[in-house]
C-alpha cells in the first residue's frame, strides 16, 4: 500500500533519536515533527492488495503493495509490475524496520510509516499527537488535513476505492486503488 515517494524525501531528510520515543521523528515541517503513534490507534484493520501510483517532483511511479495492518502492527510489502519484491516494512511496539533490494539503506522507515498513519489511524489520536508539535489536524471521514499555522502542509481524500495523498511543502503526492 502505502509506498509513498517518502522514499525520496526519507533519502534526503535529516532526523535525530527522540529519547522518548524509539523511533525517529518524522519532521513533517523543517520544524516540526510528528512521534510515530502504536498500532493501536488504527482506524480498522486492513489486509489488502493495493496500488500506488505517485509522483515526486516531475518522477512518476507505480508499485503494488499488500497491507496487512491492525492493533497488532503494520507490514507492507511492495511489488513491481512483474511482481518482484521490492521492499518490506514492518512497523510494531518492539520496532520498525525496512529491508529492500532497490532502496537505499539511507532510507527512513519512520517516514513510510507516518504517511500510512496519517491515512489510516484514528483522527483523534492524530490530532493530539501533532497538537504536540504544534500542527493542526482537520478531518471528517472524507477529507484530512494538516496545517502548519494556516499553511496546509498535507490533504489527504478518502472514499471507498482511492486514497489520495498530496504533501504540498515536500512536494508529493500518491493514490492508493484498493477497497477501503
Amino acid at each position: 500500500m502505502v509506498v509513498q515517494p517518502l522514499l525520496i524525501l526519507c533519502m534526503v531528510s535529516c532526523v535525530t533519536k527522540l529519547d522518548s520515543s524509539p523511533y525517529s521523528p518524522v519532521y513533517v515541517t523543517n520544524r516540526a515533527y510528528y512521534v510515530l503513534l502504536p498500532p493501536s490507534n488504527i482506524e480498522i484493520p486492513l489486509d489488502m492488495a493495493q496500488q500506488v501510483t505517485g509522483r515526486y517532483g516531475k518522477q512518476e511511479f507505480v508499485l503494488d503493495a499488500w497491507v496487512k495492518a491492525d492493533e497488532g502492527g503494520i507490514t507492507i510489502a511492495l511489488f513491481n509490475a512483474l511482481g518482484a519484491d521490492m521492499a518490506q516494512l514492518s512497523f510494531d511496539a518492539a520496532g520498525i524496520s525496512f529491508v529492500s533490494t532497490v532502496f537505499p539503506s539511507t532510507l527512513k522507515p519512520e517516514y513510510v510509516a507516518a504517511d500510512f498513519q496519517f491515512c489510516f489511524y484514528r483522527a483523534d489520536a492524530l490530532r493530539r499527537a501533532l497538537k504536540d508539535s504544534g500542527l493542526t489536524l482537520v478531518a471528517d471521514p472524507q477529507v484530512r488535513t494538516i496545517y502548519s499555522g494556516r499553511e496546509r502542509i498535507i490533504e489527504i481524500v478518502k472514499n471507498r476505492e482511492t486514497v489520495q495523498y498530496t504533501n504540498f511543502l515536500r512536494n508529493y503526492s500518491y493514490t492508493l486503488r484498493g477497497d477501503f
